[in-house]
């Protein structure tokens, strides 16, 4: 009987401490995807050498739509990305931008598209902060991946 006892009291101790050691991860994601839509200059904070790669990762689990963009279908999402309280677009895994206001665009005749006013960071080694239209941070159409993150 004792030894039933001290097996038991042995099992509840590691199976609550193996609890406590883990973290609840999808909180932890969920923070770090609210921090960046609500202050773009949390990436800089991250502990991490490729934070654009980490939040890409994030967002793919996390976003409620996920779109890759080239010059055809562009203007489309942009279009369906303003039912959406927020819109990032990540570029390779060196440039990610916020929108901040589809109201303020500027047409451009290489995307095909009015390109909207953003804020983001662009990697050169450290991270770049950049405050402009999308088109002048995300690049020219070719052929690197470009998604969109739609967040409600």
């Amino acid at each position: 009987m004792k030894n039933i006892i001290a097996i038991t009291f042995t099992l509840l101790i590691f199976s609550c401490s193996s609890d406590v050691e883990k973290k609840p991860t999808e909180i932890t994601n969920s923070i770090v995807i609210a921090d960046f839509l609500t202050d773009i200059s949390s990436l800089e904070k991250m502990n991490s050498k490729t934070p654009i790669a980490d939040f890409e990762a994030l967002a793919t689990k996390m976003a409620d739509k996920v779109l890759e963009i080239d010059k055809d279908n562009l203007a489309a999402v942009l279009t369906e990305a303003k039912g959406y309280s927020n819109c990032v677009i990540i570029t390779g895994n060196h440039t990610i931008v916020k929108i901040v206001s589809f109201d303020d665009c500027k047409p451009s005749s290489s995307w095909g598209a009015c390109m909207p006013f953003a804020e983001g960071y662009i990697k050169k080694g450290e991270l770049v902060a950049q405050e402009d239209y999308i088109n002048n941070i995300i690049g020219r159409p070719d052929k690197q991946t470009r998604t969109v993150y739609l967040f409600e």
